[in-house]
């Protein structure tokens, strides 16, 4: 039987819809597998991309230092930007709407240098790596005082919207806070106001006391498919304890998870999320973002960055489109029971 559920981080609902899933056609999932042809994110071809930004070997930032041969993680300007850091951005008012330029910064951030297409096929170092380039990328960008948010996203497969298949994440910095980001952190400050508790360390908590949505946990952090999930195998991935940023920086210096050895941590839990995805479900096409808080001073206490990912295995249609309402045709508890079940 079909039921209404809302999500009480984002406030949107959903319709876990579980009789959909023996539609034709409903789940089919299309695995991701590699291309034959030059891929301009090998090493060898560092000259068909911009010139690196930072690049890491040793798991420090090395901004135009390095050889071809010797980097694992290399950041470099999005050669096709959505935005630009060299227009200004003020608003104007016109008869119909708002209008700016689009200021920000597009980044791209090449996972290794050999050719891999999942993070599952990349070694413990190289993914320590690439969050730690994922940690000071924000945090640079922070400090510049120019920019509001950075939105760190990766995209996984044709389905889930890559253009290339070598294994990377892009960053988008804008000078606005996202009206998603404002209205989860309102609706996590309204409930710390209330309830003199954050809403997602309580979310941790009842879905620990519980266990049926639970995926897995480390010492620091814990994975679950939420209650309202928007998607089928929708994952969240939370530190246990509030931190509302990765990056060190938030114009006091106001510090959250941020040390190497937690992005170490970081990196490998995702991974094995991802694997657990991909044993499932024959390595589908998936998308994997991470919300953390602004780039202001203020600390967030009542706030918890967390990683999001999900494979692409519906395909959002009219009713998704009008009404905001998605339908997802597995129970999260169903999901996160087959998950479990993928436990090394």
């Amino acid at each position: 039987m079909s039921e209404l559920r809302q999500d009480p981080v984002s406030q949107r609902w959903v319709i876990i819809a579980q009789d959909r899933e023996n539609r034709p056609n409903e789940f089919v999932p299309t695995p991701v597998e590699r291309v034959a042809g030059k891929c301009p994110f090998c090493a060898g071809n560092e000259e068909e991309t911009p010139e690196a930004v930072a690049l890491y070997a040793t798991g420090r930032a090395t901004p135009h230092q390095g050889t071809p041969a010797t980097w694992q993680v290399r950041v470099v300007p999005n050669k096709y930007p959505a935005v630009r850091s060299d227009v200004n951005g003020p608003v104007r008012t016109e008869p119909f709407g708002l209008r700016s330029s689009a200021a920000g910064v597009h980044e791209v951030i090449i996972e290794g240098p050999q050719h891999a297409v999942s993070i599952t096929d990349l070694p413990p170092e190289q993914l320590r790596l690439a969050w730690l380039s994922y940690r000071d990328r924000l945090n640079e960008h922070a400090r510049e005082g120019r920019w509001a948010y950075g939105q760190l996203f990766k995209n996984v497969g044709a389905a889930a919207g890559s253009s290339i298949e070598h294994a990377h994440s892009q960053l988008i910095v804008l000078p606005h806070v996202p009206t998603d980001i404002a209205q989860e952190l309102a609706n996590c400050e309204r409930h710390f106001a209330e309830h003199g508790q954050g809403l997602l360390s309580t979310l941790i908590e009842k879905e620990q006391a519980t266990g049926e949505r639970i995926v897995a946990e480390t010492p620091n952090l814990v994975a679950f498919c939420p209650f309202a999930s928007r998607f089928p195998y929708e994952v969240w991935i939370l530190p246990k304890r509030p931190a509302s940023r990765i990056q060190h920086y938030a114009g006091d210096g106001y510090r959250s998870m941020a040390t190497d050895e937690e992005m170490g941590e970081l990196g490998s839990f995702v991974q094995e999320i991802v694997r657990r995805l991909e044993a499932v479900l024959n390595r589908p096409a998936y998308n994997l973002f991470l919300h953390t808080a602004p780039f202001d001073s203020q600390p967030y206490d009542y706030y918890h960055w967390h990683v999001e990912v999900f494979p692409r295995l519906t395909k959002a249609a009219g009713f998704e489109w009008g009404t905001g309402y998605f339908i997802n045709p597995v129970p999260p508890e169903d999901a996160a029971a087959a998950l479990r079940r993928q436990a090394s």
